[in-house]
């Protein structure tokens, strides 16, 4: 009709103060003649609006392009650092003994195990650690969460604290890699998706007898 073809030909320069984006013809042709009905803005309103008028916060108009009420759905983003997070040399440090499996002629006395205690920094993943003192957990991805050769087993205690206490609940995307793990217990997580924190001081870490590599020419990642 031609209301609405004058609504559209020519520029608006009304700042909505919903948006703090200047409204343009361009911009009001996103907004169809059956969106504008359907959220019941009329062709008054939009022609007020072209004419620069003053209109108010609660105007159909500016709610026409006002976002979608927030739904309280809480979305989990996972913070990724290429060889995991950047740690000072001088940050407090706790006691972590990582045990290796027996050998195979052991394989049924766990107490041969060999234990290897360090000291972890706080803010460290446990993939960093691992690799700051040569104990032996690949991370073939370095540590982004792409590959599942830092696969350790927690005890049942310290698996239960990282997610109900200490907030270092896996992601899907953890998950997602450990269906790969090799060994897989109800406890297992990624190295390099737990981060160490004061209270794992005297904690002891798992490892599995095997992991599944994705490299095949004997690379093995280094940290850097």
């Amino acid at each position: 009709s031609r209301l609405w073809s004058s609504l559209f030909s020519r520029p608006l320069t009304r700042r909505p103060p919903q948006l703090g984006l200047p409204v343009n013809s361009a911009t009001m042709c996103l907004a169809s003649k059956t969106l504008a009905v359907a959220r019941g803005v009329s062709a008054a309103s939009l022609k007020r609006c072209c004419r620069g008028e003053r209109l108010l916060p609660s105007s159909p108009v500016l709610r026409m392009f006002a976002p979608p009420p927030c739904t309280g759905a809480v979305v989990r983003t996972q913070v990724r650092y290429h060889g995991g997070p950047s740690v000072s040399a001088d940050a407090p440090t706790v006691k972590i003994t990582f045990l290796n499996p027996p050998s195979k002629s052991d394989a049924d006395d766990g107490s041969k195990a060999e234990r290897i205690t360090v000291d972890a920094r706080v803010g460290e993943t446990l993939l960093q650690v691992a690799h700051r003192n040569h104990i032996d957990i690949e991370g073939a991805c370095e540590g982004v969460c792409a590959c599942s050769t830092c696969h350790v087993i927690l005890s049942d205690e310290l698996y239960d604290k990282l997610t109900d206490e200490w907030d270092q609940e896996p992601s899907e995307d953890e998950e997602d890699m450990l269906d790969m793990a090799f060994g897989l217990t109800d406890t297992s997580r990624l190295g390099c998706q737990v981060s160490v924190t004061e209270e794992m001081d005297g904690e002891e870490v798992q490892l599995p007898s095997a992991t599944r590599n994705f490299y095949v020419d004997g690379h093995v990642p280094q940290p850097h």
